[in-house]
């Protein structure tokens, strides 16, 4: 365990007086409360040579030992064919500090260690795995923690660069604010299910499951669309692809989460549903209520108008997605099986957020296995 610590330039300022006043070294170690072997290698390693004498290639026999500066020599203002030393508590901090911060640089790694790390990590970007991910499925192979892995790659030490990490690279300024005018919105009657009743039902039920739904942004000549359904603390997701959505389809798709898991269970894991107004989203009853027994299954409720940072956590999800579906590219191309899979490999992906487990670790260890395997069959 570490016990020493950095002089501080009180410290050397101290060290600087002692040797002016001609104290020895048992003496100065005493004052500061240090082992003398310390503070004479202080002196040795951060004293300032006087220039005006660089000619000259011999020490002084009083250099060779403590104080190993003039600082106290009478002859230090006369004639003296030896090298001139001197201790100065600011040159000494200065010196240190530069030392300190050019120790810490570089690779702290042989030429085999650094290879194989090398090769791992690329070969886990290279197959959309976080960082975070690759360092914990190899936790024999990567002892390096994950600031410093990242600092290679930002350093550019590895083949693997800030370009190929998804979200390291600064985006680009939008040219304008977007905004997204849904069509027939005014006449959509969200009373009772707006933001604020959200956040009062959370005050009365904070306890309740909360799950978030959206969207994923497709181009405008694209026939389907991608729904995302996640729940934030265990980032659980169920992901499905939907052709020409309407509310009529979105409805389908919690009638068949209802078909798969049963009216209870549905209740209890689905209590809260919060969304954006997309008019896909607007049958309130056909989600909210149970076409098998007629009840309520759950609460359906919506953020305000333009602020999508009230829902961060699907949107979040939204952006994970395009390392397998890329923004601008038509999805028509994919298939139901080829969203199964994807939402397959996010739910079996490690978490720096869930301590290293992955989102169906964490399902199946509050809810059960029955659960998640009739939710994702």
């Amino acid at each position: 365990m570490k016990t020493w610590k950095h002089l501080n330039f009180e410290q050397r300022k101290l060290i600087g007086s002692c040797i002016a006043q001609n104290y020895k070294l048992i003496e100065t170690a005493r004052i500061l409360k240090l082992d003398p072997t310390t503070i004479s290698k202080e002196v040795k390693r951060n004293r300032m040579p006087i220039l005006k004498d660089a000619g000259f290639s011999d020490e002084c026999k009083h250099i060779k030992r403590w104080p190993h500066v003039c600082n106290y020599c009478s002859l230090k203002y006369q004639h003296c064919i030896f090298k001139k030393y001197r201790y100065i508590a600011k040159y000494a901090q200065e010196q240190a500090n530069i030392k300190l911060v050019s120790s810490r640089r570089g690779l702290d790694l042989d030429s085999d260690e650094f290879k194989k790390i090398d090769s791992i990590i690329k070969a886990g970007t290279d197959n959309n795995k976080s960082i975070y991910q690759i360092k914990i499925e190899n936790p024999n192979d990567i002892v390096k923690s994950l600031t410093t892995l990242y600092r290679y790659i930002n350093k550019g030490f590895l083949t693997t660069k800030r370009i190929d990490l998804p979200y390291a690279v600064t985006y680009k300024k939008r040219k304008h604010n977007k905004k997204y005018d849904y069509k027939g919105n005014n006449k959509i009657d969200r009373s009772n299910h707006t933001y604020l009743d959200y956040l009062s039902f959370l005050h009365q039920n904070p306890r309740a499951n909360v799950w978030q739904l959206d969207f994923l942004g497709s181009i405008k000549s694209d026939s389907k669309a991608i729904i995302t359904f996640f729940m934030p603390h265990l980032h659980f997701s169920i992901i499905d692809i939907i052709t020409n959505p309407d509310s009529q389809k979105v409805v389908r798709f919690f009638d068949n989460i209802e078909n798969k898991i049963g009216t209870e269970a549905f209740t209890n894991l689905i209590p809260v549903i919060l969304t954006d107004r997309d008019p896909c989203f607007s049958d309130i009853d056909g989600i909210c209520f149970s076409k098998l027994t007629g009840e309520e299954r759950c609460k359906l409720f919506f953020c305000d108008p333009y602020v999508s940072s009230q829902k961060p956590n699907v949107e979040n999800m939204n952006k994970q997605l395009r390392k397998y579906i890329k923004k601008g590219l038509s999805i028509d191309k994919f298939t139901k099986k080829d969203i199964k899979n994807i939402n397959n490999t996010i739910l079996n992906t490690a978490l720096r957020s869930l301590d290293g487990n992955t989102p169906k670790e964490a399902f199946c260890y509050v809810f059960n296995d029955d659960l998640f395997i009739k939710l994702t069959k």
